[in-house]
């Protein structure tokens, strides 16, 4: 069940206090349109009646989706729990991720049926090539699969629009193969899969 709280906020334009509506917890299956308002990126802009001022306001949320068997916590402060998983969700495929545009790339994978730690060693081999030709930040987002190919949004600092990349689905199947070699098993709790952790795993790769 989708659970939804009111919170006071101070508008940081205008300085008058409002209710912000938070969802805390959706489930895809009974509110798809909450799960189409996330894969929108709507579902977290807020606009001050008072002044008009917009903004992007992130809380912490956990998504649910029973029918494809995946469950993740929006956590914008970063922060991480040590805690024991929970007997209810253990069999679940559980993720913890920090920003809204990550919440959005996991929920696509997972609807996909691909495997999240693949896919970011993929996204790590196309941002290595892409930064021998820009400098700076670059972020890769997943967009698509189809069973022959990948469609990544790339985002170059200094761009206001993303560049759109798509690879074969071999890279991907190849990717598969480096992480049986390591035999990586995901932890059980609500574990954060990202361009930090594909960048050990291809080191550790290296190395064998």
């Amino acid at each position: 069940m989708s659970t939804q709280i009111k919170k006071d906020i101070v508008c940081p334009a205008c300085g008058q206090t409002q209710k912000l509506e938070m969802y805390t917890s959706v489930n895809a299956e009974e509110n798809p349109e909450l799960r189409r308002d996330i894969l929108r990126e709507s579902v977290f802009d807020w606009e001050c009646r008072h002044c008009g001022y917009t903004a992007q306001m992130a809380y912490p949320m956990i998504y649910h989706d029973p029918g494809h068997g995946f469950m993740i916590c929006l956590r914008p402060s970063g922060a991480v729990s040590k805690a024991e998983p929970i007997p209810a969700v253990k069999s679940l495929i559980k993720r913890s991720v920090k920003n809204p545009q990550e919440l959005k790339e996991k929920i696509l994978i997972f609807e996909a049926g691909l495997d999240d730690v693949a896919v970011e060693l993929v996204k790590n081999a196309i941002v290595t090539v892409i930064r021998k030709t820009f400098e700076g930040n670059i972020h890769a987002y997943f967009c698509a699969a189809t069973e022959k190919e990948m469609r990544f949004a790339i985002f170059i600092k200094g761009r206001q629009e993303p560049v759109y990349q798509t690879t074969q689905m071999a890279v991907y199947r190849q990717s598969q193969e480096v992480l049986r070699a390591l035999d990586y098993k995901v932890p059980e709790d609500f574990a954060v899969i990202n361009s930090k952790l594909a960048q050990r795993l291809l080191d550790e790769y290296k190395s064998i």
